[in-house]
């Protein structure tokens, strides 16, 4: 499984913990289900432990994605949380467990080549997340990949975006989806809502003065560059007659 955060998380090492226990005492519990469902067990430790001498789980790893600004700062490790390092704590740190996080750090990551091709390019991508202009460069100059990215690539993309609900797909016949696309329809809705704000903060000013409705629609039409429609239709859904 896999976590992504923005913010240090200085407890992560328990919280990791916790994510893999969940995980494994979910496989005992399905594990149990079946063999009793099946009355497969025998003897009074797989009664009791509801699995057999023979039954394996599936490892669990979960990888933390910290993408945040500021360099990882915190614990990476139990002992490290616990400060078993001290001095007077050098006997224990033979009898207590040990758990460490598997932390990816995008942004500072040097070597990019390690991973496959989908990561190397997503990872890449949150370097330049922050910046429209240098996000939009750095898909142009990867445009071969992000014009026809498959789907689980996409959808890990839009997350680590943190534009789950905003990013709109678009299949191509081939399949794939066009993020480049993507990501200008998302930036165009930005422009349109920016766009809506400002005519709406227009119209308010002119009302606060007094202006008339023809007065407003002329000023909307000439400084918005609407058709007289286009116009009409801003001043209905923004005008709040007073009550």
């Amino acid at each position: 499984m896999s976590k992504k955060n923005e913010i240090i998380h200085y407890a992560m090492p328990v919280r990791g913990m916790l994510y893999d226990a969940l995980s494994y005492v979910d496989q005992v519990s399905q594990i149990k289900k079946l063999r009793r469902e099946n009355k497969e067990l025998e003897g009074s430790a797989e009664f009791l432990s509801g699995l057999k001498k023979t039954d394996h789980l599936y490892p669990v790893i979960t990888i933390i994605f910290y993408y945040g600004e500021e360099k990882w700062d915190g614990k990476i490790d139990l002992h490290g949380l616990l400060g078993i390092d001290r001095k007077e704590y050098s006997l224990l740190k033979t009898y207590v467990p040990n758990y460490r996080i598997n932390l990816i750090e995008p942004k500072r990551l040097e070597n990019l080549k390690c991973f496959q091709t989908d990561l190397q390019i997503i990872f890449g991508m949150l370097k330049y997340r922050k910046s429209k202009t240098e996000l939009q460069n750095y898909m142009n100059s990867n445009k071969e990949y992000f014009s026809n990215i498959d789907e689980d690539s996409y959808n890990a993309a839009k997350v680590l975006l943190g534009s789950e609900s905003s990013l709109k797909a678009e299949k191509q016949e081939s399949g794939g989806i066009d993020m480049c696309k993507a990501l200008d329809d998302l930036y165009q809705d930005g422009v349109n809502e920016g766009r809506e704000q400002g005519i709406r903060a227009l119209m308010q000013d002119y009302l606060d003065e007094g202006y008339d409705r023809e007065k407003i629609l002329e000023k909307l039409q000439k400084i918005f560059s609407l058709s007289r429609e286009k116009a009409e239709l801003y001043y209905m859904k923004f005008h709040q007659p007073q009550e």
